[in-house]
């Protein structure tokens, strides 16, 4: 266990598995997280592991908010820590902390700044994704680096992805935060001359909506970056189906059209190309494979 403390800012899934692994080793004085929205009738991820560690739980929704949390609350820690958090931090909550506040970002900085880096580098078919640890300022992700570290993407879905970067976020963690504690670390500017910027923004449900006319290279992506939410989703003139596995096919199909093929099922898209599905989930019914699909479903296709 760590010899010093800090105060821990998260909120949602991500931030939760986090707080579960560092708490392991890493003393944490006290929680802030966003305040659960009313129609939520269960307590937020963060709420539940903080509680369950009896943990002292602040809540602050903006930046205002956040301010005044500290100030009242006066933690005596000299570091925060940041994951999935939410929340705009201004320099006022940043200067509090003698160390300043680090967060764990989930992707290699100064690519994918932003809210969603884990989708984007799915959708954007590169090869490596990864963790960054920085300390943050008043920009978007624009902090200078404590340590970074990659990731193969393979084929993963985003929430296999995501549980890859959180182990990985928590032993770059445990690694290098005690030698940014002590002084060890010198910290290094986000190269943004070789490399360069980009951004991810929040999706929104519409972005679920698959749209045939793109190559199913591209709608293959959307499925496993959008796997859990927003969810691919194709809509037919008889037929509203989430999309949960699928992989490009040479199979020829007409664009937008649903074929059976030797009892597989497949998809039509735009380029001459075409999408094998593997599973899916019609509205309002269970998650099934395809062939199970095929027999309930035949004289809708």
């Amino acid at each position: 266990m760590s010899d010093f403390t800090v105060v821990f800012f998260g909120n949602g899934p991500v931030a939760a598995r986090s707080l579960e692994l560092l708490l392991s080793w890493q003393k944490v004085e006290m929680v802030v997280t966003k305040t659960k929205p009313t129609h939520h009738k269960e307590p937020a991820p963060v709420e539940i592991v903080a509680k369950n560690h009896n943990l002292p739980l602040l809540f602050a929704s903006n930046k205002q908010q956040l301010n005044e949390v500290i100030l009242k609350n006066k933690p005596l820690s000299k570091l925060g820590l940041v994951i999935d958090y939410g929340v705009i931090i201004d320099q006022q909550a940043i200067d509090y902390f003698k160390l300043g506040i680090v967060n764990s970002h989930f992707s290699l900085l100064p690519e994918w700044r932003g809210a969603d880096p884990i989708s984007y580098a799915i959708l954007s078919g590169q090869e490596f994704s990864g963790v960054s640890l920085m300390t943050i300022d008043e920009g978007l992700d624009t902090g200078p680096l404590i340590a970074s570290q990659k990731l193969k993407v393979s084929n993963q879905t985003n929430p296999t992805l995501t549980s890859e970067l959180i182990k990985l976020s928590n032993d770059l963690l445990k690694k290098n935060l005690p030698k940014y504690y002590n002084g060890q670390i010198k910290l290094v500017q986000q190269d943004t001359t070789n490399k360069i910027v980009t951004y991810s923004k929040m999706l929104k449900k519409n972005n679920g909506l698959i749209d045939c006319r793109k190559p199913a290279t591209v709608i293959e992506r959307e499925v496993r970056a959008f796997k859990g939410w927003p969810a691919s989703r194709l809509i037919t003139s008889k037929l509203e189906l989430t999309i949960c596995s699928a992989s490009v096919s040479s199979i020829k199909a007409n664009e937008g059209e649903l074929v059976v093929n030797a009892k597989q099922l497949y998809l039509g898209c735009g380029h001459d190309t075409s999408l094998q599905i593997h599973r899916l989930k019609p509205t309002g019914k269970q998650e099934m494979d395809a062939t199970s699909f095929i027999n309930g479903y035949a004289r809708l296709i």
